[in-house]
């Protein structure tokens, strides 16, 4: 069909015309439902974590900072951190993406593997530094931590890097 010498009468454009507002206005509101949080997210305090660690080793746009051990401990856990882990930090585009990797041991002999990543930058607030940790252990009483989403937030504790650790719920 020859589109180019059809004329269309008015009750047709207006038809197109209302078809396609009704269409759009749709697709706003389904856009702006879904820039709407159907739930507020939920949090609970795990863990403190405490960690020592040495001089950091220069590694061009990589430092290494050597964990040589620390404390956890939170309502449902507690115990030491072994030495031998490591956090990598390394600079990009204006901010510091971390990657740690450290052995936890609870007080009651479980071990558990603990590892994150997390960005370091600082803004008109100050400083920003969170943390994505996942557990993996072994251990049938401490398996809960295989399977739980958390989060944590930087504190200042003299000498230590130091973490508020949450459970998103």
């Amino acid at each position: 069909m020859n589109y180019k010498n059809k004329s269309m009468t008015r009750r047709e454009f207006s038809k197109i015309i209302a078809t396609a507002s009704a269409a759009a206005s749709l697709g706003v509101s389904n856009m702006a439902s879904a820039q709407t949080a159907a739930s507020e997210l939920e949090s609970v305090f795990l863990l403190e974590l405490s960690l020592d660690v040495d001089d950091q080793i220069d590694a061009g746009h990589t430092s290494i900072a050597p964990v040589t051990g620390g404390t956890f401990g939170g309502p449902r856990l507690k115990g030491t951190v072994h030495p031998g882990g490591a956090d990598w930090i390394t600079q990009v585009s204006g901010h510091s993406s971390l990657d740690v990797r450290i052995t936890l041991e609870t007080d009651d002999g479980a071990f558990i593997y603990m590892s994150y990543t997390g960005v370091v930058s600082r803004g008109e607030n100050g400083l920003y530094w969170r943390v994505r940790p996942i557990f993996q252990t072994a251990s049938e009483k401490y398996d809960w931590l295989n399977h739980i989403v958390c989060v944590g937030k930087s504190k200042q504790i003299p000498g230590k890097v130091a973490y508020d650790i949450f459970q998103i719920l």
